[in-house]
């Protein structure tokens, strides 16, 4: 048996239209499923944490129900009719699939029997949203080439990406000064930490481990390989836009309803790293919109 041409086989997806529309979807009614039935609304599932951290879950739920499912749902259907602006929208989700999966499936207070919850009956739907993004990860970065990519203009970039790396640098500084103060005295200026640890090693080992080194990865790629890492760098500024989002929007209902765990000077660097972050993911998908529903 003859094996296909080079060029055909590196341009074929990885795995089946339909398996790519049909998880999309299913990881957009997972997710939808659990910000209605969080503290965003209906409150059957009760997360074994602090009062500040079911304030963080209420602003992920509203985020992830406006922007997420929108985004899981339209692309899958989208995916199903064989539309190429598809892409555009799934490639944004599996990062923060994973990310919103972890956190919260492990992200409780488990020894602590102060804190009282179901969390744990409700594990299924949080596997449903990590595999769902595995899955959706190996596959959306095979739907682009190179010939998706735009042509950018350098100086443009260059002063784009200085600025997101100095607030990337300025949230890893944050992160990394709390650690440094737990690591000392045992807790936060905050109390943030001893009201639950859990929660706060989950984010800072995700933010730290995976967020932040993906974040100058992606400027990296995105300065000195556009065109080759197209897709690659589609994911990481889905996941900020996504994710950045979804922080900013936990930290304003936390200054709303006085939360003290809040730390000083973190609103204006989520603020500027989600607006950095969408004006990064227009600026690279500026030149698509008009044949986004082109087959």
């Amino acid at each position: 048996m003859t094996e296909p041409p080079q060029s055909q086989t590196r341009d074929e997806p990885l795995l089946p239209w339909y398996v790519v529309g049909v998880t999309a979807l299913i990881s957009g009614a997972a997710l939808m499923a659990i910000s209605l039935l969080g503290p965003l609304w209906l409150e059957s599932i009760q997360y074994r944490t602090s009062q500040s951290g079911i304030w963080q879950t209420t602003g992920g739920d509203l985020v992830n129900l406006v922007l997420m499912v929108p985004l899981l749902l339209v692309g899958g259907t989208l995916h199903l009719l064989r539309r190429i602006g598809s892409k555009y929208l799934l490639i944004l989700t599996p990062v923060t699939l994973m990310y919103v999966g972890l956190s919260l499936g492990l992200g409780q207070e488990w020894g602590n029997p102060e804190y009282t919850g179901n969390v744990e009956d409700y594990s299924w739907l949080y596997l449903i949203v990590i595999i769902g993004g595995l899955i959706l990860l190996v596959s959306t970065l095979s739907l682009f080439s190179s010939r998706d990519a735009p042509e950018f203009k350098p100086r443009g970039l260059k002063i784009y990406v200085a600025v997101m790396a100095l607030f990337l640098m300025a949230f890893a500084a944050m992160w990394l000064s709390e650690l440094a103060e737990v690591i000392s005295t045992g807790e936060t200026a905050s109390g943030a930490y001893e009201e639950t640890p859990v929660l706060w090693w989950t984010v800072r080992y995700l933010d730290l481990g995976l967020t932040i080194p993906l974040g100058f990865l992606a400027l990296y790629l995105l300065l000195t390989k556009p065109s080759r890492c197209y897709a690659m760098v589609l994911l990481f500024f889905g996941f900020f836009v996504t994710l950045g989002t979804g922080v900013l929007t936990m930290g304003v209902i936390m200054v709303i309803n006085d939360d003290p765990t809040v730390q000083a000077g973190a609103l204006p660097i989520f603020g500027t790293l989600a607006a950095l972050s969408w004006v990064g993911l227009l600026y690279l998908v500026k030149d698509k919109l008009s044949r986004f529903f082109a087959r």
